[in-house]
């Protein structure tokens, strides 16, 4: 049996639901003023929730190579550790790449780098708590991926709804290394192998002889199977020619 109000009809009881009127578009989630909104970061502020993932995905070899007379990494167990190890690598990022910071005059707090030759990128500023009441501001050049070909300066990356903002290195990173390049690599490689293999047997079948054409697959099967095993070895690094 319907209970409450639910004996009446959909529409009378929309009928009685207070009218709010037009709802602003920065007011409803998702659209795109609402992101934009949020979007909207002025150029010194206070703000926690950085997260610490600034040289996310490097190997030994990039960080040594951009960061080996930097300031050394910051390390520590309580909340504010992530702050300071977040400082810490801006700050190695922007010495080793040599960029140089401009101080008083018409470009105050602007940087300029030695690779960009006439060129003066904007900067901004963060200021992050790193223990008890003590907060450190860190000033980097901020630039798109279009302004920075060459990949040096630092950008903003929104997610999660505008409600996450994390700072990253313009780094340009080849597809192919990533966990996800990789994977597709290997994806398309076995959809190849399995292609060719396919049509190895598809001819294999075409032979009228019965005997022949079973000799010709189980040829293919022996063949295909030594190859298997060959990269199985290939992968536990162990020499096939043992």
């Amino acid at each position: 049996m319907p209970r409450g109000n639910r004996k009446e009809n959909l529409s009378t009881r929309l009928a009685k639901i207070p009218r709010r009127g037009i709802v602003p578009p920065e007011e409803i989630p998702g659209s795109l003023e609402w992101s934009q909104e949020r979007q909207c970061l002025p150029k010194t502020y206070d703000h926690s929730a950085f997260a610490e993932r600034f040289f996310e995905g490097w190997t030994n070899e990039e960080r040594t190579k951009y960061l080996h007379n930097c300031i050394p990494r910051t390390t520590g167990d309580n909340n504010n550790a992530a702050n300071e190890s977040l400082i810490d690598n801006i700050n190695r990022w922007v010495d080793g790449n040599g960029w140089q910071y401009i101080e008083g005059g018409e470009y105050d707090g602007s940087w300029v780098n030695p690779r960009y030759p006439n060129r003066i990128f904007r900067g901004t500023a963060v200021t992050l708590p790193i223990t008890g009441d003590v907060s450190e501001t860190v000033e980097f050049p901020l630039a798109s991926n279009d302004d920075d070909p060459i990949g040096l300066a630092c950008h903003f990356e929104v997610s999660i709804g505008g409600t996450q903002t994390t700072i990253r290195p313009n780094k340009w990173t080849d597809y192919d290394s990533t966990r996800t390049g990789r994977k597709q690599c290997r994806t398309n490689e076995r959809r190849t192998r399995r292609i060719k293999r396919a049509e190895a047997y598809t001819e294999a079948n075409k032979i009228h002889n019965p005997e022949k054409r079973a000799n010709a697959i189980a040829t293919l099967k022996a063949e295909f199977l030594l190859q298997d095993v060959q990269r199985e070895r290939a992968k536990m690094g162990i020499d096939n020619d043992d």
